[in-house]
């Protein structure tokens, strides 16, 4: 059924919305969503759940307050676009316990703070405590994506002319003139992406981490 490419974009971007927030109760971290997507900064998934209201608010107290953490680890969060109370926030950590936990050194029983960090900056985690990274995880297998085709038709119905991508049926964009048309489709297009990047990485981590809300390790 061809609907307005409008609705269309923002049916996806509902869809987009509900995927990342499946994937964080899921037990995704914002950062590894961020990661799945192929962005470098976690602003746009860290609002997306904030707004779903999967993640608090954060104190206005907090804009300001400064934690003694290594700065490695700073430095690091800094250029994902977090300040280190909103990556705590994001991981349902407190602050204050979190920078005591940190400065500990590692023992035979790793908590989920350090596990956290292990998961988000495992570069980091291996300089702070010596332990060689991880492995690659699955989700981040590299995706590949096939070559598309463009078709573009004036549609009476429709009033519009509707673009049309062979390779991914079903999916359409109505737009009032071929510009128009192909903006929508190009938006289509890189939403239907992203979901599909979602869902590869849900389907390939197989996996719940039952720790990411506890507020004490």
């Amino acid at each position: 059924m061809i609907t307005d490419g409008f609705l269309q974009v923002k049916d996806l971007e509902r869809i987009h919305h509900a995927k990342i927030g499946t994937a964080f109760t899921s037990g995704m971290s914002v950062i590894e969503i961020a990661n799945a997507l192929k962005q470098i900064r976690i602003e746009f998934v860290h609002g997306i759940l904030r707004d779903a209201r999967l993640i608090p608010l954060m104190p206005r107290s907090e804009y300001s307050h400064f934690y003694n953490i290594d700065s490695r680890l700073q430095k690091a969060l800094k250029k994902r676009g977090y300040s280190f109370g909103r990556w705590c926030l994001g991981w349902g950590f407190d602050p204050s316990n979190t920078v005591a936990k940190l400065s500990k050194r590692l023992g035979e029983d790793v908590s989920p703070i350090h596990e956290a960090v292990r998961r988000d900056c495992p570069e980091v985690y291996f300089e702070m405590f010596g332990e060689a990274p991880q492995l690659k995880e699955p989700w981040l297998e590299k995706k590949e994506f096939p070559r598309l085709s463009l078709k573009i038709v004036w549609d009476a119905a429709c009033k519009g002319y509707v673009a049309s991508v062979p390779e991914t049926p079903g999916i359409m964009a109505v737009g009032y003139n071929w510009a128009d048309a192909l903006d929508k489709m190009q938006s289509v297009q890189r939403l239907q992406r992203n979901i599909d990047l979602i869902d590869s990485a849900l389907e390939r981590s197989g996996k719940s981490h039952s720790f990411r809300n506890c507020t004490s390790a």
